[in-house]
């Protein structure tokens, strides 16, 4: 994204499909902003905000519970392109931050005349409580003008408060879309049978068009892409090697003596295009198109071309469709041969692809794996998002009891582990490494079997994030990881390998305490895990007080 795509004409055909929703110009923006800039998905974005009259100057609040913050969102929209944001209202928002810096303030605001909408993210939230325990309120002013001098004074003199003007949103922008899939033509015969076509209108104004018809296999193995998988660049998952239901197909296939009946039993396949035209009888020709559900039925026709006979066909469900959350939709909703599993249906997600391109961006050789069957590229080190997530979950959500439960992941704590701002590409890469320090801690566990039970190390990792947060130092570097240079890095990973060493000679003592530890169980159970953290950590500040513990401290030269 470019700065100039913000100006008003440009970013009100971003909004559109937002202020389609029904949202008034200023809230679709900072939902905009919300989903693209700070990660989270359209519910929770909408959950966020309080754009309304009479909300004490604040539009959003976002809790921040790894940096222990409260964000008060103020969303400012000019359609004066050379405009700029002075400090006028920097320092309105920083007034309006005041009304919530104790938990008195915020009961007093519940109390008073403030609308309704405001109250209730502010009880749902718990920001009365969380502002006693000592989180800190910070103001996000988002605007798409551009920062002049004064503004840029006055930040300087405060770190409550951050502007995402124009050019620190065009920075953070990351320009993900649906796959680009085969950028080409393809011409279909429709003249086997009568071609259905129907048009779905959208709420965006833009209809989707269907096409169903009965393909030749013959003919579908000359579309483009299925050798290399860049067919199915869209799909949930990529092929799967030899499932059940894959050879079930190659059975079907071979045996020529019933391809007849393949179109009775065979579910279909369905591509996606962004444009569809029949005009010309007995033909469809499609551009720009990627199939999202039948990659095993394509891969299993092209494997076996000397098979194929005139007999073999099987339903085509061609789409027509410009909105990629339909796409994505589409997608989701229509794959059930194999079994889904909630990971396959996030793979199509912008939160994931999102991840996926900018650790391909990183310097080190990192691949994003967000899909079963993704193929690594070669000289890459590949990162799965399934574990990415269990380490997120252990280590910022302090729930490594619940990392083995992988459904949690990509189910009922997925927004919860992706859909924050802090989890970035770099975050993910560092959180990885802190965790490849916490399974090499384990060799010195006097437990073998516990050392190599799955949730071992997630606790470990978990008892390092609570070592880290004692640390000024050493939070301030897993909170901003971009920032920090590969040898301050190292350096963290050296050090976190030296105080691990420390807990394990502890945790060793500590299970020896107790007659018949199950760790299986305590590791499962959410307050015993706890509890057995809460004493290795109490032990490591002892030495730590005694100068008998190594610290997180910064590099001397």
């Amino acid at each position: 994204m470019l700065p100039q795509d913000l100006v008003y004409s440009a970013l009100t055909t971003r909004l559109a499909r937002y202020q389609a929703m029904g949202l008034p110009e200023s809230a679709a923006f900072l939902t905009w902003f919300l989903v693209h800039i700070y990660r989270l998905d359209e519910t929770a974005a909408a959950d966020s905000i309080c754009d309304h009259p009479v909300d004490k100057g604040i539009d959003g609040i976002y809790v921040d519970h790894t940096q222990q913050e409260i964000h008060f969102l103020q969303c400012k929209i000019r359609q004066k392109e050379t405009g700029t944001v002075g400090d006028n209202g920097l320092k309105a928002l920083a007034a309006s931050l005041a009304q919530f810096d104790t938990g008195a303030k915020v009961q007093a605001v519940l109390t008073g005349n403030a609308n309704a909408e405001l109250k209730s993210l502010l009880r749902r939230n718990d920001v009365a409580s969380l502002i006693d325990k000592g989180y800190r309120p910070h103001g996000i002013y988002v605007t798409n003008e551009r920062r002049d001098a004064d503004a840029a004074a006055y930040l300087a003199l405060t770190d409550a408060l951050t502007l995402y003007d124009r050019d620190t949103i065009a920075a953070h922008f990351v320009d993900v879309a649906m796959g680009q899939g085969i950028q080409s033509t393809f011409t279909f015969s429709t003249a086997y049978a009568d071609l259905l076509s129907l048009s779905v209108p959208q709420p965006t104004g833009k209809s989707a068009q269907l096409f169903v018809f009965p393909a030749s296999a013959s003919e579908l193995v000359d579309l483009e892409g299925i050798s290399n998988g860049s067919l199915f660049q869209n799909n949930v998952r990529n092929e799967l090697g030899r499932t059940s239901v894959n050879k079930s197909i190659h059975a079907s296939v071979i045996q020529r003596t019933g391809h007849a009946d393949f179109l009775l039993f065979h579910n279909g396949i369905i591509l996606l295009c962004d444009e569809a035209d029949d005009s010309i009888p007995g033909q469809l020709t499609v551009r720009n198109y990627s199939v999202v559900n039948g990659a095993q039925s394509l891969t299993s026709f092209f494997r076996n071309k000397s098979s194929l006979t005139a007999d073999l066909r099987v339903l085509v469900r061609v789409i027509s469709v410009q909105d990629d959350i339909l796409a994505r939709k589409i997608t989701e909703n229509s794959n059930n041969q194999n079994a889904i599993k909630p990971r396959d249906l996030r793979s199509t997600d912008l939160l994931q692809l999102r991840l996926q391109k900018e650790i391909d961006g990183l310097a080190g050789g990192w691949f994003f794996e967000i899909k079963r069957g993704e193929a690594v590229p070669e000289g890459r080190t590949s990162l799965s998002n399934d574990d990415a997530g269990r380490e997120l979950l252990a280590f910022d959500l302090h729930e490594p009891w619940s990392s083995h439960q992988i459904y949690k992941v990509f189910d009922e704590r997925y927004q919860d582990i992706f859909a924050r701002p802090e989890v970035t590409a770099e975050r993910i890469i560092l959180v990885h490494r802190l965790a490849a320090v916490a399974r090499g801690a384990l060799d010195g566990l006097d437990s073998r079997p516990m050392a190599s039970y799955s949730l071992t190390k997630y606790f470990v990792l978990y008892v390092l994030s609570r070592i880290i947060r004692l640390s000024a130092y050493a939070k301030g570097l897993v909170s901003s990881p971009s920032k920090v240079s590969d040898a301050e890095l190292d350096h963290l990973m050296a050090t976190a390998s030296d105080i691990l060493r420390t807990i394990i000679v502890d945790a060793n003592y500590e299970i020896k305490k107790i007659e018949g530890f199950d760790y299986k169980a305590v590791l499962k159970s959410s307050k015993q895990s706890i509890e057995l953290a809460d004493s290795l950590v109490s032990s490591y500040e002892k030495d730590l007080a005694r100068g008998k513990a190594d610290r997180f401290a910064p590099m001397t030269s």
